[in-house]
């Protein structure tokens, strides 16, 4: 039989290459619709986070999970599982499809940074990726907490008050909050935002306990301006709750001509109890994954304090907080008259400053971790 005599194929005689098509094209059309019913934005990128969401509305029971970048380095991979009450309202299933991701320091900076989210372990970016900005991230601190308004009669009204323009409570982060705008990267009240942390550094729900264990916890992150605070505990180690110490700085560029007293204090763990040999052990037992522990500054410890609330600082993220002053790294000067050896503190269940707090005795103090 000659190439043209070749017979064609007839009645049930189907050629291989359209049976594998034939076979092939449900799977084609089952990753087409899947891919269809992806949705997603990079919505913004900021100094608070890097925000969006993402869904499948053909499985909206799902969690999609991404990939953040700068440039070509992978900063992180999170699900988006925050629940968006604008999506619900959009008729996105239940809503729980958004992420936000706080900058690390490592970008918080002046230079211009390539930011782009993808679906977890592919190339494709979500609509409105990527974003190039700079994240001159500087001087971010929490709001006062209130959320009310007041009049010469009363405290505790709904804002605004027209007799009683310009509060507090109508302006900043706490409004948002309380007009449900304000978006969290984690849990607390008003306009704070805490998220638990682990021994190890890992990020923990919201219902982990405190323990010695790597993945337990024992730090709480600010997430308004990433700062990372220690938790104190109430079993007898080096960070419990009951230990005091002297303040005590020898380092002459940076305690304000005041040395302080050294191992003046009452603790347990077997070191100094003064400030310097506090940090030092903290810093060497890796604390939640970081060696930079230090005092605060008292901006930085006034930050954590809640005036809506009695005890003003939040016991859920910072508990076993004894009512006492915590001293801060702030010295000098002071109020006239003084001589210049004032400590700056913090008193932990009221709020209140205190300039001269330098006591030769023991004091309470909360170290921090980054800038």
């Amino acid at each position: 039989m000659t190439k043209t005599e070749m017979p064609h194929p007839t009645g049930g005689d189907i050629p291989t290459k359209n049976i594998f098509i034939a076979l092939l094209f449900p799977l084609l059309l089952a990753v087409s619709t899947v891919h269809a019913a992806l949705e997603s934005k990079l919505e913004t990128a900021t100094c608070d986070a890097i925000k969006g969401w993402a869904w499948n509305s053909a499985s909206p029971s799902s969690r999609i999970q991404v990939d953040i970048y700068d440039g070509t380095a992978k900063l992180t991979t999170l699900t988006a599982q925050l629940l968006r009450t604008d999506l619900k309202n959009a008729g996105k299933g239940d809503g729980q499809y958004g992420f936000a991701y706080v900058p690390p320091t490592s970008i918080r900076n002046a230079l211009t940074h390539k930011l782009s989210v993808r679906y977890k372990g592919t190339a494709t970016e979500l609509t409105g990726s990527p974003i190039n900005t700079a994240l001159p991230c500087y001087g971010k601190v929490n709001d006062t907490g209130w959320q009310k308004c007041s009049t010469n009669t009363g405290n505790g009204l709904n804002c605004p008050l027209t007799d009683y323009p310009r509060q507090d409570g109508e302006y900043g982060r706490d409004k948002l909050a309380s007009s449900g705008q304000l978006l969290k990267i984690g849990k607390g009240s008003a306009g704070f935002d805490y998220t638990k942390i682990a021994n190890n550094g890992s990020v923990l729900a919201e219902t982990a306990a405190l323990g010695k264990a790597s993945t337990a916890w024992a730090c709480t992150r600010d997430n308004l301006n990433g700062l990372l605070w220690e938790v104190k505990t109430t079993d007898g180690g080096i960070r419990d709750v009951l230990n005091t110490y002297s303040w005590y700085n020898p380092n002459s560029a940076t305690n304000g001509g005041f040395v302080g007293y050294q191992d003046n204090g009452d603790c347990t763990g077997s070191i100094a109890c003064d400030t310097l040999n506090y940090i030092k052990a903290v810093n060497a037992s890796k604390l939640c994954g970081k060696t930079d522990w230090r005092l605060p500054t008292v901006e930085e410890l006034l930050s954590l304090t809640d005036y809506s609330r009695n005890p003003t600082i939040n016991p859920v993220y910072f508990p076993n907080t004894k009512p006492y002053w915590y001293v801060s790294s702030t010295i000098g000067p002071v109020d006239s008259g003084k001589p210049k050896k004032g400590l700056w503190g913090v008193y932990s269940t009221s709020g209140y400053v205190n300039d001269d707090i330098a006591d030769p005795y023991g004091l309470r103090i909360r170290l921090v971790s980054g800038k």
